[in-house]
């Protein structure tokens, strides 16, 4: 049984490793800020993962680079119900709101919670 979690756990880290060595650089998104100029003198090849790139100067460019995730961080979710409370009397306690939610009595413990019949 250990042998097939062994050769599982091999296939699937062979397989991640297979996805990432085939990612396509054409979905990585478009930076500035890496200039890639140079080529090695004994390969020939750029030394560089986006050969061709302008470097990132200018007044703006970290005015920018503070901005570039700003759309994907703010929190946008948001409950209706938030907006049906009235009070909050405080720690523990439930608060007040608009509608039948809460309108339950609530029970007193060992009122008729542990009563036999």
């Amino acid at each position: 049984m250990k042998g097939i979690h062994i050769l599982l756990v091999a296939l699937a880290g062979t397989a991640l490793t297979v996805s990432i060595a085939f990612a396509q650089a054409g979905q990585l998104p478009n930076h500035p800020g890496y200039p890639a100029a140079g080529v090695s003198p004994v390969t020939g090849q750029s030394l560089a993962n986006d050969p061709g790139q302008a470097n990132a100067d200018g007044a703006g460019v970290s005015a920018q680079s503070a901005t570039s995730h700003d759309a994907a961080s703010v929190e946008t979710a948001s409950d209706p119900n938030r907006m049906r409370i009235k009070s909050s009397p405080g720690a523990g306690l439930l608060p007040v709101v608009e509608g039948p939610l809460n309108q339950v009595e609530i029970n007193p413990a060992g009122a008729t919670s542990t009563k036999m019949n």
